[in-house]
Order: C-alpha cells, then sequence, then structure tokens
C-alpha cells in the first residue's frame, strides 16, 4: 500500500489530490475491504496532523475487491485536500484554519482496515 499525490509541490490556490495503490506482492490472491469505511488518508506536518478523510465523512461505504496474485490498483477518483485543519468538531465550520504554504512540507500516509502504507507521498505547499 503506497500514498499517493498528483504532484510534489502546490503553488498557492491549487489542492492537492490524493489517493492510494494496493499491489498483491503475494502468490495468492485476496480480497480487501477498500471503501471509505476502511480507508484512512492523513496529513501530517512533523507530529502535527493536519487533516484526516474520517474527521468529517459522511455515509462510509464498503467496496470488497478481489487482487490477483502481483495486481496493481489504484483509486479510481483522487480525494481533493481544501488544504484545511480537520477535526470532527470543525465539519460545519465555514473558516477553518488553512495549512501554512511558504514551501511548508507535508505527509501523506494512507491506511486500509489499519493496515498503514508502505510508503507515505512527501508534498510542498507554497
Amino acid at each position: 500500500m503506497t500514498a499517493v499525490t498528483d504532484k510534489s509541490s502546490y503553488a498557492s490556490g491549487q489542492d492537492p489530490k490524493l489517493s492510494i495503490q494496493l499491489t498483491n506482492t503475494g502468490s495468492a490472491a485476496c480480497t480487501l475491504n477498500v471503501g471509505t469505511s476502511a480507508q484512512t488518508f492523513a496529513i501530517t506536518s512533523g507530529s502535527d496532523t493536519w487533516w484526516q478523510s474520517t474527521d468529517c465523512q459522511t455515509e462510509p461505504s464498503d467496496m470488497v475487491v478481489l487482487l490477483k496474485a502481483g495486481q496493481k490498483v489504484a483509486s479510481a477518483t483522487p480525494i481533493t485536500w481544501d488544504r484545511t485543519r480537520s477535526s470532527v468538531a470543525t465539519c460545519e465550520a465555514k473558516n477553518r484554519p488553512k495549512a501554512p504554504g511558504g514551501g511548508a512540507t507535508y505527509h501523506l500516509t494512507v491506511s486500509i482496515g489499519g493496515i498503514e502504507s508502505i510508503d507515505d507521498a512527501l508534498f510542498q505547499l507554497y
């Protein structure tokens, strides 16, 4: 499992698009729930968690897929991060704090069913 962003740096006004890539490195097929009910995308900067996909999630869904041995799949539709801080308490807020730019570095990690990504995606905001 690998976290993927559409770019490594984003100009002011550009929002990162977040995806996940799965590879079955085993010798047998496996089934996995890859739906939004099992996924977590998290953006951090240092030890500070800026955003999590589950904070304000509505209508999570299941999607069970069969991954054949050696098969690689990726998110069909990326999630767009609006560069704001999330928390369960601020889902309805109109003016959530914006993530600093100016070359600040962020990390995207993903997990499915509690299994963490091997690699995170590093990106910068300007």
